[in-house]
């Protein structure tokens, strides 16, 4: 029967010694900006295991203090970059706070990425969704954005708007475009009675 206290290696030979939690937070000071996974040569400042500094169960130690802990966060110049100029004006004015404005930013860069045809589909589907109040205000951003553009930018929403209503007309059939006519019949009356009440109202001022 085999003896279970024999130690095939008294001497200790090649046997990995413990580094202390004082040895290993004396590794981690000298490096503020590093994450865990810097460590463990697995992060963005050090991507190579083979020159990892410490080990997965070292890093993992309660009493130690890291420079950095989470997720590395962007630069700010890398930001205003991803920002539109209505998203950096806001920032600059402190409308939002540095969390909002990088949060917006990411969206933008996240939305840019997406094809032309899938980002139609998900406005669709966004608009179909949307209750009537939700929808009135977003009809009022559009009048704001509108009355806002001049110049060329106006000329090519304009361009764009007819031939979009040309292609949508041409792929109507006749009672669509029955309806469409009593709607505009409809809108036309409602203007021009607005119009009348703004003279009347400024005719008493």
């Amino acid at each position: 029967m085999e003896d279970q206290s024999f130690n095939r290696n008294p001497d200790g030979i090649n046997q990995h010694k413990l580094r202390s939690d004082t040895e290993v937070q004396k590794t981690i000071d000298k490096h503020p900006s590093w994450t865990k996974a810097d460590f463990i040569g697995r992060g963005k400042l050090n991507p190579d295991e083979k020159n990892a500094l410490l080990t997965r169960t070292e890093v993992d130690r309660k009493n130690l203090v890291f420079g950095h802990v989470g997720k590395r966060r962007r630069p700010l110049k890398d930001i205003y970059k991803l920002s539109t100029k209505e998203n950096i004006l806001r920032f600059e004015n402190k409308e939002i706070n540095e969390d909002t404005f990088r949060k917006n930013a990411l969206s933008k860069s996240y939305r840019d990425k997406v094809s032309i045809s899938q980002r139609k589909k998900n406005e669709k589907l966004r608009y179909k969704n949307l209750t009537e109040e939700q929808l009135e205000e977003k009809r009022e951003r559009n009048k704001n954005y509108i009355s806002n553009l001049s110049g060329k930018k106006l000329e090519k929403l304009k361009a764009s708007e007819s031939n979009r209503q040309k292609k949508r007309w041409a792929n109507m059939s006749e009672a669509q475009k029955e309806i469409k006519r009593e709607g505009d019949r409809i809108y036309q009356k409602r203007k021009a009675e607005m119009k009348r009440k703004e003279r009347l109202k400024n005719a008493k001022n």
